[in-house]
């Protein structure tokens, strides 16, 4: 019995000793992983990514900026600056408000002087003054005669009547005259205005006859006789 209690004991024993081997065992295993596990993060860790530096060619050149850009909505400036913009913009103001008053003072200055100078008055034409009779110098293009002559009887004796010439520029009037039994000198008997076409003639008696002239007068003083006719009788 005795030895069967000491073979059992050295089998449990043995047992024992084969356990703690195995866990020994089981812990280096897991300690082996846990190093693994960290030396891979250790290296995953330890990578670095470096970036390749972009080539530069010609004009076109990229710049990183790390200096973080300000908001687009907000606009910052300087007070000393806003100062000086509306200083600067008063004095021009003053100095084309300057510039205006001295222009109207010149211009003021000079109409004054233009009124102050001396003005000579025409003189006032005379109300006695009488118009002038004289006949114009200018010269007529053509001097014609009256047409269409003729006496006319009527109750009063007879009405002597004519037509306007075609030259009628520079008409003034007409003379008519009358001469005794066509001898001696032309008696005027009226001059009548340009617009008047005929004349009255009175009939004295029966004896002897008269002829009977009508002129057309220019305003250059030229004279042109019609057409002469007589009438029987003392005409007057």
């Amino acid at each position: 019995m005795a030895a069967k209690k000491k073979a059992a004991k050295k089998s449990a024993a043995k047992r024992s000793s084969a356990k703690r081997i195995v866990k020994k065992s089981a812990k280096r295993t897991t300690t082996k992983r846990k190093v693994k596990k960290r030396a891979k993060k250790s290296s995953k860790s330890s990578v670095r990514y470096s970036i390749p530096t972009v080539p530069i060619s010609g004009s076109s050149r990229t710049s990183i900026s790390t200096t973080p850009k300000p908001s687009s909505g907000v606009s910052y400036k300087p007070k000393s600056t806003a100062s000086s913009d509306s200083s600067s913009s008063r004095g021009i103001i003053i100095a084309v408000v300057v510039g205006i008053l001295i222009l109207a003072v010149a211009v003021i200055s000079k109409n004054s002087s233009s009124d102050s100078a001396t003005v000579t008055p025409t003189p006032a034409a005379s109300e006695s003054a009488e118009p002038t009779t004289e006949p114009s110098s200018a010269p007529i293009g053509a001097y014609e005669a009256p047409v269409g002559i003729v006496s006319l009887y009527n109750d009063g004796g007879a009405t002597v009547n004519w037509k306007t010439p075609a030259a009628s520029e520079g008409i003034t009037g007409y003379n008519v005259e009358l001469r005794t039994n066509g001898v001696g000198e032309w008696k005027l008997v009226a001059t009548v205005p340009a617009t008047q076409l005929k004349q009255q003639i009175t009939k004295n008696d029966e004896t002897g006859w008269v002829q009977v002239r009508v002129s057309t007068v220019y305003s250059d003083g030229e004279v042109v006789a019609g057409k002469v006719h007589g009438l029987p009788g003392s005409w007057s």
